[in-house]
């Protein structure tokens, strides 16, 4: 059960994450958060250190979102190849999706990027974990033929974060879904006739 002081912090966090939808990070202050809750600005330091720290908990709050997110779709797939096709469908949708809600944060993404990678690290490893477990078991039933699961889960997941600043750093992100269907045709299915 949740107490008072976890309430505030989480209504803080909310309230954090619609500031910097709205302004961005540069141009969020404490006093907007603070605006937005019935905390006082004094009163978030009670629960925060500066402007950066409730910025990282917005961000691990998103990623446990699309944390739960995956495993959810991907738990409704029976065969290895829908599993990582829904993987990368719906990692790559709910990117856009908060995209879209962050709009005003692309124009501090690049001076942003170092600590949202500080924050993604933690589930970079989860992701890592699911996918390596879908290749695994995909060996196991000998749908795929993966000599080294471990490097071709980074690959993959190398690949997805490349394109997340192409697809989702600018204002057109309408699109994004052919060239999705393109990557995963190339890294599933290959580029070579069978």
């Amino acid at each position: 059960m949740e107490n008072n002081k976890d309430i505030t912090r989480e209504n803080i966090i909310n309230a954090a994450s619609l500031a910097f939808s709205k302004f961005g990070y540069k141009k969020t202050s404490l006093d907007d958060i603070a605006a937005l809750t019935n905390v006082s600005k004094t009163g978030l330091y009670y629960y925060f250190k500066n402007k950066e720290e409730v910025f990282n908990e917005v961000i691990k709050k998103e990623a446990k979102r699309m944390q739960e997110s995956l495993i959810d779709v991907i738990s409704q797939e029976t065969k290895p190849i829908d599993k990582i096709i829904a993987f990368i469908n719906e990692r790559m949708d709910f990117l856009a999706q908060i995209s879209n809600y962050y709009s005003a944060l692309r124009h501090d993404l690049l001076e942003q990027l170092d600590t949202i990678n500080k924050n993604r690290l933690e589930f970079y490893k989860i992701e890592l974990q699911v996918l390596t477990k879908i290749l695994e078991e995909g060996n196991f039933i000998k749908d795929f033929s993966v000599e080294n699961v471990d490097e071709t889960a980074k690959t993959i997941l190398l690949i997805l974060i490349s394109l997340e600043i192409p697809l989702f750093g600018t204002a057109d992100i309408k699109n994004y879904h052919n060239t999705l269907d393109r990557l995963i045709n190339i890294c599933l299915y290959g580029i070579t006739p069978r």
